[in-house]
């Protein structure tokens, strides 16, 4: 049972802070349904009743969260607007020097969070010739190197790995086909300004090339992350 449809099984009413998380129950729902969803769709996802959902669509339509999509719902750009300022500075320095990595290391490159329980993504460069979602805000499956790398630092992520003891003195993840077929994929850490790994770098390739040989090429660049991470705080600290 998902996150959500435990919360709504909680209440046989919404009402106060019920009605804020039903609406996000709503949402979260129609991302895990690519960003467009039907009503029965969201019905069986969330849990909540038709007509609570109803409701629930109508007001998130008037406010600009959610928008009409033929016979069902999407993603509103009001949504769209507000996440553009989610981890801005990740995403600057991912916009700035992941898509010259991604080239010279010649694979799809993804930044990853710990959030909500999660593993998400918050930047990514990836290749046309590869099809990795990538997009912000994407929850990654079990079993992905930078969601192990990440779970290994973060318990609370909730993805157990009996190998977490070794991810961590190594200071990197691999998997090979675990999550898609043809694919492998290594992750290192990115470290804070207070030396925790806040984030993950993940690079996917082919199957055939071995992942560990990726390893080197993301650490430098993980360093440099945090670096200018370090400084962004210092400089914050002192405005």
């Amino acid at each position: 049972m998902t996150l959500f449809r435990e919360r709504a099984a909680m209440r046989e009413t919404i009402g106060g802070r019920g009605v804020l998380e039903g609406a996000f129950a709503l949402l979260e729902a129609l991302d895990e349904h690519g960003g467009q969803a039907g009503l029965t769709q969201l019905v069986r996802a969330t849990g909540l009743p038709k007509t609570t959902v109803h409701r629930l669509l109508d007001q998130l339509a008037d406010l600009g969260a959610v928008e009409r999509a033929g016979r069902g719902y999407r993603i509103g750009s009001r949504v769209f607007r507000l996440g553009r300022f989610w981890q801005p500075e990740l995403r600057d320095l991912a916009k700035e020097r992941l898509p010259a990595l991604s080239a010279r290391m010649r694979a799809s490159l993804v930044l990853v969070v710990p959030r909500e329980g999660r593993a998400l993504v918050a930047a990514g460069a990836v290749l046309p010739a590869d099809d990795v979602p990538a997009w912000p805000g994407r929850a990654l499956p079990p079993g992905t190197a930078a969601g192990r790398l990440l779970a290994a630092h973060h318990p609370a992520l909730a993805e157990p790995d009996t190998d977490a003891l070794e991810i961590r003195e190594a200071g990197y993840a691999t998997e090979s086909e675990t999550i898609t077929a043809g694919l492998c994929c290594a992750a290192v850490g990115i470290r804070t300004p207070d030396g925790r790994v806040g984030a993950a770098l993940a690079a996917v390739l082919p199957a055939r090339r071995d992942p560990v040989s990726a390893v080197a090429g993301l650490a430098g660049t993980a360093r440099s992350f945090g670096t200018a991470l370090a400084e962004c705080a210092r400089r914050n600290r002192a405005g």
